[in-house]
């Protein structure tokens, strides 16, 4: 669930968004194919999207002993529902049927997974690359727009991409018809990334069943969903977040006052990227959000020349970021760490119940109003959404 898709339309200037900054756990990383097992287990489990996975393994040091305890965990808020922990038996099929097919399984700890992703408030706890991985930490820049694009946008979307790909600048879009398609058409043989909403392997739109070819043998494929499955619609909101997580900053092409684009710039702006914006008729509604970007700030773009011109500042501003830290206590994975008491978790847990309503709050403003101790209160959140009784989004919290 999101909270206001487009709340970045209702803001007076968009450069005044909140950028959200990463969350602050050291992880450890899998030290053997069985905690590497435990970690996929623990993530394609139900309701365990990438901010509960790393406040798991914040509580509990590590992946398989949040399996272990998770029934337990769940079960002192007394209400609600369980998960369902992924089998091995399907993260073993999963594994065997990326090996067959030729791509790989990149866990949040590799070497290989993009380094500005990590960085990110939400970033994804994996990523299946299909195709040239090292394209994943080169220069990238976004390019999108939307999938019934204006025939000039769509040329204009290709000769940028052309431009940017001859300044060794690699493309990341999304595989859709239209801009997308275009930005990765003229990005084929200098470098392009395409995220896609579903598994590897299953090509959508079926239209783009050439380029899906092209790209994993010029460029790469990336998705964040399990191998195999079908893109539902929340799949795409979600691989926009790691479209501008992935890149210094954002092209918007075309868009309308309703259209993806603009979630991906909010993205963007949230995640501290640039966005540069095209300008277009103010007369025509594909337009309308675009042309609104520019009001409110978006860098002026007529062509590669005003992001090749940024680019030098982008790269020294990301130089340093999306560094692993490992925790230095040698207990993180080894004795189990200490969790507040139940009684302790549940007078926090009651409290937030009775006094939540059903508009959204921020976990920041819980711990105000509280005035209980943070870690009690992440772990109480953790909790309730694990049990379906709250959703967490975005630092932001509402009562189901």
């Amino acid at each position: 669930m999101f909270f206001s898709l487009l709340e970045l339309l209702n803001s007076k200037n968009f450069k005044k968004t909140t950028t959200k900054k990463p969350m602050q756990i050291k992880i450890k990383k899998p030290q053997n194919e069985a905690e590497r097992i435990n970690w996929i287990k623990l993530a394609r489990s139900e309701n365990i999207g990438p901010i509960t996975f790393f406040r798991l393994l914040e509580i509990f040091g590590s992946a398989e002993l949040a399996i272990e305890k998770m029934p337990e965990f769940i079960a002192q808020v007394g209400v609600g529902k369980k998960v369902k922990i992924c089998p091995q038996r399907d993260v073993e099929n999963e594994i065997a049927a990326l090996k067959k097919f030729g791509a790989e399984m990149l866990l949040f700890t590799d070497e290989d997974y993009p380094r500005l992703v990590r960085e990110i408030y939400d970033p994804a706890i994996i990523l299946t690359v299909f195709g040239r991985k090292e394209l994943l930490n080169q220069d990238l820049i976004g390019v999108v727009g939307p999938r019934n694009a204006t025939f000039h946008a769509c040329k204009f979307a290709e000769k940028v991409a052309l431009d940017l790909g001859e300044q060794n600048i690699t493309i990341v879009s999304g595989l859709a018809r239209g801009v997308d398609a275009a930005a990765h058409r003229g990005s084929l043989k200098t470098g392009t990334v395409a995220v896609i909403a579903g598994g590897i392997g299953n090509i959508y739109p079926a239209e783009n069943s050439a380029l899906y070819q092209q790209i994993y043998k010029e460029g790469a494929l990336v998705s964040e969903a399990p191998f195999g499955s079908m893109p539902r619609g929340g799949n795409f909101i979600q691989r926009n977040r790691i479209i501008s997580g992935m890149s210094y900053g954002v092209v918007v092409v075309e868009a309308g006052m309703q259209s993806g684009s603009l979630t991906t710039a909010r993205f963007a702006i949230e995640q501290g990227r640039d966005v540069f914006a095209v300008p277009g008729s103010p007369m025509d509604p594909r337009c309308l959000g675009s042309n609104m970007l520019l009001e409110d700030g978006a860098i002026f773009t007529q062509g590669a020349n005003r992001i090749i011109k940024e680019i030098s500042g982008m790269r020294a501003r990301f130089a340093e970021g999306g560094k692993l830290e490992e925790p230095e206590a040698p207990g993180f994975s080894g004795p189990e760490p200490k969790i507040p008491s139940d009684t302790d978790l549940k007078k926090v847990r009651d409290e937030i119940l009775q006094r939540m309503g059903f508009s959204t709050i921020s976990i920041e403003d819980i711990i105000i109003e509280t005035n209980a101790p943070a870690r009690l209160v992440h772990i109480a959140l953790v909790q309730l959404e694990l049990a379906g009784v709250v959703t967490v989004n975005a630092g932001r919290v509402v009562r189901c």
